[in-house]
């Protein structure tokens, strides 16, 4: 019985979006380590960093399904755990708790760098996803902008644990400015891409969502607007991406210096192929998700390079 529930659990905080954020914050940490030999961390603290992260999205998951019970026993029946396997007092329960952990790793860090910015980071992401499954995701186009953004953010987040840790080596405290590195720039573009791509992926899956999001008053791009006008706003995200990764790289000129800029440049290709998959509803609706998902993993892949 046990076993069960803490299977039931282990589904409920969503471990492909968990492992997501442990590759692209170790990620970070790879890359600017690798790159950087007088770079030094405490690995202990920044294991602590990233596990509140996990924590705060796990409780996030949980809280966003809690509200979605209604929806997802339309849309998801297969995959519905809370009120099935899970009780809504234990998701309650869960998500307090593991926010509350999260909080309490936050006020250690904060202490210890003596920077408040460690609890408002954390606080910020808890009341944000709070209010994503309460409020926000039931307004055009805000749910999608707040997850998109919080999930752009992750690999900033990373970097911020070496920008707050001053004997890291990014921050020299004489000379009073940050080190300067081209490896750097690639964080920054792949936090651009990764929340572009999941606004997009968010849109394609209010699509699919539109029987159960109508039970739960949810107001949705493709609810107001029709398929035809959603492809065109998810084209123009795509298309977008590929305008910004040509004219970031041409201004910081590492294109032809750095493997990333190539391996970028495959993952969003399959952009490509997402808009060819437009023409065809059923097969656009079928991979489009998997494709803007693969797509994310081969640009994650870029930091350990």
């Amino acid at each position: 019985m046990a076993g069960n529930f803490l299977i039931s659990i282990f589904w409920l905080i969503r471990p492909q979006n968990i492992f997501i954020i442990v590759a692209t914050m170790f990620g970070v940490g790879y890359h600017l380590s690798f790159n950087n030999p007088i770079v030094n961390i405490n690995k202990l603290d920044f294991a602590l960093f990233l596990l509140s992260t996990i924590l705060i999205a796990g409780a996030g998951n949980m809280i966003n399904d809690y509200f979605d019970v209604k929806a997802d026993r339309i849309n998801k029946p297969q995959k519905l755990i809370i009120t099935k396997y899970v009780k809504k007092r234990w998701a309650i329960i869960l998500h307090w708790s593991f926010n509350f952990s999260a909080l309490i790793i936050s006020i250690y860090l904060s202490s210890k760098y003596s920077t408040f910015w460690y609890v408002f980071i954390n606080l910020l992401a808890i009341n944000a996803l709070w209010f994503y499954s309460v409020y926000f995701k039931k307004k055009i186009f805000l749910g999608n902008a707040v997850i998109a953004i919080l999930t752009g953010f992750v690999p900033l987040l990373a970097l911020s644990f070496f920008v707050f840790s001053k004997d890291s080596g990014i921050y020299d405290q004489y000379a009073g400015h940050w080190y300067e590195n081209p490896s750097f720039h690639i964080i920054y573009l792949l936090a651009f891409f990764a929340m572009m791509q999941n606004l997009a992926r968010e849109i394609c899956k209010d699509i699919t969502d539109i029987p159960g999001d109508r039970k739960i008053f949810v107001k949705s791009i493709p609810m107001k607007y029709g398929l035809k006008m959603t492809k065109r706003i998810i084209g123009m995200i795509l298309i977008t991406q590929i305008v910004c990764l040509i004219t970031f790289t041409e201004l910081f000129n590492f294109w032809l210096e750095d493997w990333a800029f190539y391996i970028l440049l495959i993952a969003l290709s399959l952009n490509i192929f997402i808009i060819i998959l437009m023409a065809n509803n059923e097969l656009f609706l079928k991979f489009s998700q998997a494709l803007l998902k693969l797509s994310m993993l081969i640009g994650l892949s870029a930091l350990f390079i």
